[in-house]
């Protein structure tokens, strides 16, 4: 069973984890660290059996959020955990009042593509050697229509 919870220190440990296997430059530890300081950052953990197996976060920027990262352990991958994290990034974004949820994907990355459309995000804008000047960023954006009265 996958339980869900707002980061915590705790956390810091299997959250790098998560990084070492998911992304070649990952954030350090003092980058979680510093996030839990940010008072414009909110993350969720997903929990297996208590084991840290991927993270999901967040920048409440003006009313818009920003999604920073989502990882999922290589191990944990095709089980909806991603599903399940961005389902409470949303939950928390129509408690704040944001009414719009952007984020930036590599253009080479389809299973995550996938997911977002699956999830409603449209891809609105390409971003020209985003990652690392080497690959292309697709910006996709969701409207969370609670917000708006529509």
């Amino acid at each position: 069973m996958t339980v869900y919870e707002k980061m915590n220190p705790g956390h810091i440990d299997g959250l790098v984890k998560v990084e070492e296997d998911c992304f070649a430059s990952g954030y350090a530890r003092n980058t979680f660290e510093k996030e839990l300081e940010n008072k414009l950052a909110y993350y969720v953990v997903a929990l297996v059996d208590g084991e840290v197996a991927g993270y999901a976060g967040l920048w409440n920027m003006c009313g818009s959020a920003d999604i920073m990262n989502v990882g999922v352990l290589k191990s944990f991958r095709r089980h909806g955990i991603a599903e399940g994290m961005l389902g409470r990034l949303e939950e928390y974004c129509i408690a704040q009042g944001i009414f719009e949820i952007n984020l930036e994907v590599r253009v080479g990355n389809v299973p995550a593509r996938q997911l977002y459309a699956k999830m409603g995000y449209d891809e609105i804008a390409v971003r020209k050697g985003y990652y690392d000047g080497k690959e292309d960023g697709i910006v996709m954006k969701k409207l969370l229509t609670e917000n708006r009265g529509v």
